[in-house]
């Protein structure tokens, strides 16, 4: 029988955008998004993880999940990679590194690992079942970091901040071996958070506040867009891409999701951007729809992971065409409709996604209903 869950740690989607992977104070859920329904869970009446702080898939291998415990965890502590198939319940590889893990993913088989001020990329040998150092690297104390592998080249790009720059990294797959780097300037003091988004080749990072977010051409490191958020402090959790690359959609943790559009020239007037043709090289975008979370949630829903919602927000998918897909860390997921004609919304769905009572015991199965 499944132990009740009390947290959820994190969200993350696999590659394909098909499914996501929860992991929480008792191990490891997958879903689909279609329906929000779930898939796969790690625990069976014999076997438990255990807290698990972070999770994901690996792209190439089926039900293959790599993840990271927590500091509660004594079989899978922070400092243990460990990955694990899923579906047949059983540890394929895990190996200490002695060091704790305050980040990782996985682009193709390389696993990028942050230990607080560095990061490190490994490749997992299939054959020999073991990870191989690659690289390493300094970057900021935040273990923020952003990684992607470009299919027609087989080349890794690595985007990270350190000391006031933005780092981006190109490395040779085939054979290892390194390509190009790029410094770029950061606008901002403090980068709050960093996103990669594959449809518009862009690098997106939050100031401090998120006032702003501002995007970067992931090539040449140009400074192409400047987002107006709001002057009140948030924190971006998630982007994502909608009616094909026009409209980017950017959560604001627990509070709001802004939809903006890309075109400068559908921009509403505004003074500031007077002075921006004047004084600066790119112009202030503003949203065109909030969409506030307090008018599609209701009475008390989402109130049981109320810390988890407040602290990490939502995750956010498109299939760049007008449905958002939202998960949130409240439990609840929704599929939400724009209309970008009059820029209205319509929640086409909304689904509880986890059960928040104890499953009934079937001696059938010797497992538990779902």
């Amino acid at each position: 029988m499944q132990d009740k869950i009390y947290k959820i740690n994190s969200i993350t989607l696999d590659e394909k955008n098909q499914e996501f992977c929860l992991s929480h104070d008792h191990g490891l859920k997958t879903y689909d998004i279609g329906e929000f329904k779930e898939k796969e869970t790690s625990d069976n009446l014999d076997f438990k993880l255990g807290s698990i702080s972070l999770a994901h898939y690996f792209p190439d291998i089926e039900n293959l999940i790599a993840f990271t415990g927590s500091i509660k965890n004594t079989d899978f502590p922070p400092e243990m990679i460990v990955f694990f198939d899923i579906e047949k319940k059983i540890v394929v590889f895990k190996k200490n590194l002695e060091r704790e893990i305050t980040n990782f993913k996985i682009v193709s088989n390389y696993i990028l690992i942050a230990f607080g001020k560095s990061l490190t990329i490994f490749y997992y040998d299939k054959n020999k079942n073991d990870i191989e150092l690659k690289q390493e690297h300094k970057i900021d104390e935040k273990s923020l970091f952003e990684c992607w592998i470009e299919q027609m080249t087989n080349h890794l790009y690595l985007v990270f901040p350190f000391q006031k720059e933005i780092k981006m990294q190109q490395y040779a797959t085939d054979e290892w071996a390194f390509i190009k780097k790029l410094d770029i300037a950061s606008p901002v003091n403090v980068i709050q958070n960093i996103f990669y988004v594959k449809g518009l080749n862009q690098i997106f990072i939050s100031d401090e506040t998120a006032k702003y977010i501002y995007g970067f051409d992931a090539d040449t490191g140009k400074k192409l867009l400047c987002l107006y958020r709001g002057m009140k402090s948030g924190y971006i959790t998630s982007v994502a891409l909608l009616n094909n690359g026009k409209f980017l959609a950017v959560n604001n943790v627990d509070r709001t999701i802004h939809i903006f559009d890309l075109d400068i020239n559908n921009n509403d007037f505004s003074f500031s951007n007077l002075l921006n043709a004047v004084f600066s090289d790119i112009k202030e975008i503003y949203p065109k729809l909030r969409i506030r979370y307090q008018n599609i949630l209701q009475n008390e829903e989402g109130s049981y992971y109320k810390s988890d919602f407040s602290e990490k927000g939502s995750m956010l998918y498109s299939d760049n065409n007008d449905e958002l897909n939202v998960i949130s860390y409240n439990g609840f997921a929704f599929k939400i409709k724009i209309n970008f004609s009059n820029f209205e919304y319509k929640v086409m769905s909304k689904v509880e996604y986890i059960e928040k009572t104890m499953p009934k015991i079937s001696l059938y199965n010797s497992g538990y209903e779902k």
